[in-house]
This record gives structure tokens, C-alpha cells and sequence, in this order.
């Protein structure tokens, strides 16, 4: 199967990474951009001021009130006692047991094509070169924003995949047929209507009630009890084995409840398909009508795949538990640890032509790979200044750059900031020509980088191709053989 994309809308706008536009309609100087920091980078920050916090006691701001001189107080032990006592509680309340993890797949988690395509588009408009750590974290942010691929193993059952919008997946017949009854899409294959049928005769005294839903079986002494016992299974609740069900079950034995029961009795449920040349079939019950669906609308709803991509937003109602245990499990522990995504984000981003680089220790990709500028390279006297600026000042804002370079300090009034944006942009025009050969780089907190150290060297001229005969050991040509000597004539 194709990649999923969720029916191809992008899932979210990328403009959170940026704080900075360059280019013609660049932004103007003093805005604050550190407002616009990445949500990665304020998270990074919390976590490293709470790692080098070891006391029980800490402090937090509220709201000044007027005439008072501090607007700090003091989070006391006894307020973290009660902080723990609450986080205690918590962890003690009974979560629900995810199934096991269905065997026989190998299983992928991947960033889905289209965040990949903005990951791509807007890295090339910003010219920022992003931490492909930090792109993890952002796919793992949203649950539509990466796809989990099952493959079948040797051992492994085969996938049952909804052609439908809702992303089903199922890995037997029965529970394929079983989510037919609460698909969205089985009003498009049957309608329902009711009919009225002679009401049940017989003495009861007490009705059968689903403790769970509250659906009304009827009396366990009436002739289709178990008809509508095993239909009320079927449709609702397949997802339990059937003698949970059964426990669920409980007795009913006041007068108004039998009577209602016995005028409801009376009407009864059909199904017709709404198939052409189909108008006169009438089914009667529930296995009537999965039946029917085997029949004649199977494999145009379900397609049978060693292979399947199923969205990390797909409800878990509509999968299979085994497989949603494996969706549950992959996408916690890779959310706890985005590290494991980048292989596969590395060769996403590969295929959408996005260079892939190690740099300060980490893997980047950016509008280049770094490299250093090669000694023959002759650059423009703006050029030289952006460079040399980075060379001393790496890992300061561009806005410092800008207005050191300019002579023209970032104003606060219209007039000031009017006369720095005019200074800056041959600067920026520059700036973007280093930052797509990679010469410099910029990183999405707007900071500037020189990445290469020392210049590279001029290429070397292909060696000229050595001649037939050329003695490599010796470094001459080779000797031509002695003649040999001639028979005397004796």
C-alpha cells in the first residue's frame, strides 16, 4: 500500500519553528523574536532548569497585587508532600491491560509524506538547518503526523485492510465482520427498517438486561433468547470474549419492565442492501445479513495485505487489539525516545532531496550540507564580512550581526526600524547565498554559525592517464625483453 497522508491535508504549520524570515519582505529588526522560539527549545530549557533543581522546596510567581514589594512565594515541603500525595494517587489508579501484542510483523514507525513535504518546503524558504532530533520531537507531537507500517513475517497472519476512509485493520474474518455493524459506511450497503411482528406468548416473569450498555435481550425463557442474545454479541460487543459478555448479564424482574419488553417485541428489525437488483432482498437477522456482506461486498471494503500503513491517529476501536497494542506501545516509547525515529526520518527526508550532515555531534539537515569555503573561492566584500563575523561572533543572534556589520542599531520607533530594514537587506541577500552553499549556517533560534574551521582545498587535477607499458614499481617504462640467443651453427 501507498503512504497514508490522512487525505493529504497538511497536518500542521511549520511557522513555529521559525522566528526569522530573510529575504525581500524580510522581517522588521526588533521584533521579539524570542517570542517566537521554537516550543522545542522552551520545553529543552524547562527540563534542563528542573534537572538542576534538587530541593523539595522551589519557588513560583503569582499575580503582583498592588502595593506589594514581591510577587514570588515560597512552595513549601508541606505543599510538595501534598504535590506527591496527588501524583501517588495517580500512578496507584488501575490503568486498563493493553492486549498482547500480536506476533509475526515487523513494525516501522515513519514520519508520514506530508510532513515530510513541509519539513522540506519550509526548511528551503527559512534556510534554517534544524536538529533532526528536534524534527523527531515535532512528528511525535501529533498523532497524525506519523504512519506505523506492519509487514508480515514468515509466521506472521495476513493484514485485513479497510479500502474505506476510517483506517481499519483487522487480522481475522470474524472481527472484520463484527465491526460491520458500527462501520460508517454500513448504512451505505444496507438500510434498516422495522417491521411489525406478532409479540412473543408465554409466561414471563423476568428480563435479561446488559449491565454494560443496558440493551434488553428479553426473557431467558423465551424462544429466541438465545437468538437475541448472540446478536446483540455480535454487533455490539465482539471486542469481549464471549463469556464476559455473558457475566454482564443480569435479571429484571419488575412487572413494568416484561411489559415494556413485550410491546417492543412486537416491531422487529430488517435489513435490505441498497445494491442495484438487490431491491426485494429482505434479511431477517444478523448473521443474514454478514452473510450477505461476505457474499457480495467483501473484497470490495476490505483488501487481504502482507503490508499496511495504518496512521498513529487511527481510533484503536477500529483495530485489531493486537495490533493496536503494537500502535499503543511503539508510538509511547518512541514519543519517551524521538531518537529512534531518525534513521527513518533521515531517509524520508533523503527521498524529499533534503541533505542530511553530522554537525556539533548531532544529525541536521538544512538548505545545504556544511562545507568549508574552498581556498580558490573569491567572495564579494560583504560576503567576507558576513563570514568573518561568524568566524569570531559563532552562535550570536543574526539580528547582532546585522546591525554591527551596517553601522545601523535596531530602533524601536516606525522610522528607526524603517532605516535598519533598508541597512540590513543587502546584508540578508548576501547571508542567503552562504547560508545555500552552506558556508554558514543558521540555526531555528536564529543564531549564525560558522561550521568549518579551515578552508578546503582547491580540487586536484585528474592525473593524466599513464601510458601502455608504464612500470609502476620502477616509475619508467618497461624494459623490453633480452633477445634470446641464437643457435650456433655447429
Amino acid at each position: 500500500m501507498e503512504d497514508s497522508t490522512q487525505g493529504g491535508d497538511t497536518p500542521f504549520d511549520l511557522t513555529e519553528l521559525t522566528g526569522f524570515q530573510f529575504g525581500p519582505a524580510w522581517a522588521k529588526p526588533g521584533a521579539d523574536t524570542a517570542s517566537n522560539l521554537p516550543k522545542m527549545h522552551a520545553i529543552e530549557k524547562t527540563e534542563r532548569r528542573g534537572a538542576g533543581r534538587r530541593s523539595s522546596e522551589r519557588e513560583f510567581r503569582t499575580p503582583r497585587a498592588e502595593g506589594s514589594g514581591d510577587n514570588r512565594r515560597s512552595f513549601r515541603r508541606d505543599d510538595a508532600r501534598k504535590d506527591r500525595g496527588r501524583r501517588n494517587a495517580r500512578e496507584e489508579r488501575p490503568r486498563r491491560e493493553l492486549p498482547a501484542p500480536a506476533e509475526g510483523f515487523r513494525i516501522e514507525l515513519r514520519p508520514t509524506n506530508a510532513i515530510l513535504e513541509i519539513f522540506s518546503k519550509e526548511i528551503q524558504k527559512q534556510k534554517r538547518a534544524l536538529s533532526l532530533l528536534d524534527l523527531a520531537r515535532i512528528v511525535m507531537a501529533g498523532k497524525d503526523r506519523y504512519d506505523l507500517v506492519f509487514m508480515k513475517l514468515e509466521n506472521g497472519s495476513m493484514l485485513i485492510h479497510s479500502t474505506k476512509a476510517d483506517g481499519a485493520c483487522w487480522l481475522t474474518e470474524a472481527e472484520a465482520l463484527a465491526y460491520l455493524w458500527t462501520a460508517p459506511w454500513f448504512s451505505e450497503l444496507y438500510k434498516t427498517e422495522e417491521i411489525e411482528v406478532e409479540a412473543p406468548k408465554g409466561n414471563f416473569t423476568a428480563i435479561a438486561v446488559c449491565s454494560r450498555g443496558g440493551e434488553v435481550i428479553g426473557p431467558v425463557n423465551w424462544h429466541g433468547y438465545q437468538t437475541a442474545l448472540m446478536s446483540l454479541y455480535r454487533t455490539k460487543y465482539s471486542n469481549m470474549s464471549l463469556d464476559a459478555f455473558k457475566h454482564t448479564i443480569t435479571l429484571n424482574k419488575d412487572e413494568e419492565a416484561v411489559q415494556a419488553w413485550l410491546a417492543s417485541a412486537g416491531k422487529k428489525n430488517v435489513w435490505k442492501p441498497t445494491r442495484e437488483g438487490a431491491e426485494d432482498v429482505v434479511l431477517d437477522d444478523a448473521k443474514a445479513v454478514e452473510t450477505d456482506f461476505v457474499a457480495n461486498h467483501y473484497a470490495q471494503v476490505y483488501e487481504v495485505t502482507d503490508k499496511v500503513f495504518i496512521n498513529g491517529a487511527t481510533p484503536r476501536k477500529v483495530l485489531s487489539p493486537g495490533i493496536a497494542a503494537h500502535q499503543a506501545m511503539l508510538s509511547d516509547r518512541t514519543r519517551r525516545s524521538p531518537q529512534m525515529l531518525i534513521p527513518n526520518l533521515c531517509h524520508g527526508l533523503a527521498r524529499h532531496h533534503m541533505p542530511i550532515y553530522k554537525w556539533q555531534g548531532n544529525h541536521y539537515t538544512g538548505p545545504s550540507r556544511v562545507r568549508a569555503i574552498p581556498t580558490e573561492t573569491v567572495l564579494a566584500d560583504r560576503m567576507m564580512e558576513i563570514v568573518n563575523w561568524s568566524k569570531e561572533h559563532s552562535g550570536e543572534k543574526v539580528e547582532a550581526m546585522f546591525a554591527a556589520l551596517s553601522g545601523v542599531p535596531a530602533g524601536t520607533d516606525d522610522a528607526s526600524k524603517n532605516a535598519a530594514s533598508e541597512a540590513y537587506a543587502p546584508f540578508a541577500a548576501d547571508m542567503i547565498w552562504l547560508l545555500e552553499q552552506g558556508f554558514i549556517v543558521v540555526t531555528s533560534d536564529n543564531s549564525i554559525w560558522y561550521p568549518k574551521g579551515e578552508a578546503a582545498p582547491a580540487p586536484s587535477k585528474p592525473e593524466p592517464q599513464k601510458r601502455k607499458g608504464f612500470n609502476k614499481k620502477r616509475g619508467g617504462a618497461r624494459k623490453a625483453p633480452a633477445a634470446k640467443p641464437r643457435r650456433s651453427d655447429a
